[in-house]
């Protein structure tokens, strides 16, 4: 009887520069990742943060002053507590997964020497004049802390941070790596900014940035306090900048709708070549 060869499975083996190109899609200190989370708490399952706004008003806790949708990150700087931050490395654009952090990379451990005792007298005399139950947060010299306790005249505080201690969950989804020069700047002034960047321009060249807030300023002010930041990071983050211009201007009415009718009529022309 003629025995049958056996057939062995053979794998293609990977290429020097196949390697090289799934070396450089895997993300590395540095990069800049836009991702969105659900954190919860692992022996809760309490969502304490969320960037996804269906999910924060499904747990209770959004925010209409939040803006949601992904968050910048630049893997190694700590922008996001050290566990999650780790976790990112080596990943790849489109991933999604689950990470548990521990107390040690997440808010630390809880420390009792952060937990002191005071009285209501004191409290009072400092000027804190609301209600001093269980749960309530104040600003003790600019530092939040947890009434814990309230017996006889005296009130325990808690500086710990809440989730001090806590064994933490996050549900990941890493949506983009940014890659792109104008983008990774455009991104970095869009995180302080924190708001939509429709009619504010960012332009580069020859190592200097131009940020231009259109008219932007004079319905919010607030905005002017966001230039030192933003500066600092364009410095830090992006290579070759020498010197960064914030600029504004304010237009007649007249002028607007000349422009956005400009803007309809060129879209027509674009449209009507696209149809023939």
């Amino acid at each position: 009887m003629a025995q049958k060869k056996s057939r062995r499975k053979t794998t293609k083996k990977k290429t020097g520069k196949e390697k090289m190109e799934e070396k450089e899609l895997k993300i590395k200190e540095g990069d800049f990742v836009l991702i969105d989370y659900i954190g919860k708490v692992k022996d809760s399952g309490e969502v304490f943060d969320t960037t996804i706004e269906e999910e924060a008003k499904k747990a209770d806790i959004y925010n209409e002053r939040t803006k949601y949708g992904p968050m910048l990150v630049i893997v190694g700087e700590r922008w996001v507590v050290e566990g999650l931050d780790k976790s990112l490395l080596n990943k790849k654009e489109g991933e999604e997964y689950i990470v548990e952090v521990p107390p040690e990379e997440g808010f630390g451990r809880r420390d009792s020497k952060k937990i002191v005792t005071t009285t209501i007298r004191k409290l009072r005399k400092a000027g804190y004049e609301g209600d001093l139950a269980p749960g309530v947060v104040l600003n003790v010299n600019g530092a939040p802390a947890i009434v814990r306790a309230v017996v006889s005249g005296r009130v325990m505080l808690d500086f710990n941070p809440p989730l001090a201690g806590k064994t933490l969950v996050y549900n990941v989804w890493i949506r983009k790596v940014i890659r792109d020069r104008k983008e990774k700047i455009v991104s970095l002034v869009e995180r302080h900014l924190k708001q939509d960047m429709d009619g504010i321009t960012v332009d580069e060249k020859n190592g200097k940035i131009i940020i231009d807030f259109g008219d932007k300023t004079i319905a919010k002010p607030e905005l002017h306090l966001h230039k030192k930041e933003i500066a600092d990071d364009l410095m830090k983050y992006i290579d070759g900048v020498t010197e960064i211009m914030f600029t504004e201007h304010i237009k007649r009415e007249e002028s607007k709708e000349e422009e956005k009718l400009q803007q309809e009529i060129s879209q027509d022309q674009s449209g009507n070549q696209a149809d023939q």
